[in-house]
């Protein structure tokens, strides 16, 4: 499965639940909603930054991040954001073979 870096930011309303003692935001209903899409995840964070929410997805798509990241984003907890594609040391080996074989390089 792909794995992804979802950076976002919480809404005004998540924050105010969170301070009141609901968690849901940050943290059951976005394990939900990742399983809904086939996928999990595997960490998350609250940051001070640009972007206050951090986590580590894995999910079998690209199609199904982006969904999954609509969903959360519809449900008001969160807000703009970035989604950046990682790759495994085996992926990333795998792109540089092929970029050498395509210059011949190797």
């Amino acid at each position: 499965m792909a794995q992804y870096l979802w950076q976002s930011s919480l809404t005004s309303a998540a924050w105010k639940g969170i301070m009141s003692g609901d968690q849901s935001a940050i943290s059951g209903e976005l394990g939900s909603t990742a399983e809904n899409f086939g996928g999990s995840v595997l960490h998350s964070w609250v940051a001070f930054g640009e972007n206050d929410f951090i986590a580590l997805v894995e999910m079998p798509s690209n199609e199904n991040m982006a969904a999954f990241v609509l969903a959360m984003t519809v449900n008001g907890f969160y807000s703009q954001g970035k989604t950046t594609v990682l790759l495994s040391t085996d992926e990333s080996g795998g792109a540089l073979d092929q970029a050498a074989a395509y210059h011949n390089l190797g």
